[in-house]
């Protein structure tokens, strides 16, 4: 991601720990397609900013990545159905959704 998220402080601690290091991690740069929404109920919706969604072309990387994550970081360990990674969306809207919770840990 060619923007410093670490200093973009309306963005949850977790969230961008959790980008920051999937961009070291994966050794990839990502594009954020969205982020903040007006109206938005869920963690697009919340300050401190708890979702973004990063482009994805192809689904195996996608794929991968969505484990990668979901095999690093526990989104709530009171909800474990719940996931920090979703891959989502067909073709040029195909997108991995990240979220945190304040409960999100790594490990």
């Amino acid at each position: 991601m060619r923007i410093d998220i670490k200093q973009l402080e309306f963005i949850d601690k977790n969230l961008r720990d959790l980008v920051v290091w999937l961009g070291k991690r994966s050794g990839l740069e990502f594009t954020a397609t969205s982020l903040y929404r007006v109206n938005d109920t869920g963690v697009h919706g919340t300050l401190p900013l708890r979702g973004i969604d990063l482009r994805v072309r192809d689904v195996n990387t996608g794929t991968s990545i969505e484990a990668l994550v979901n095999d690093s970081w526990t989104y709530d360990t009171e909800r474990p159905n719940l996931k920090c990674a979703i891959l989502h969306g067909i073709g040029s809207n195909m997108h991995l959704h990240l979220q945190v919770h304040p409960n999100t840990r790594i490990g």
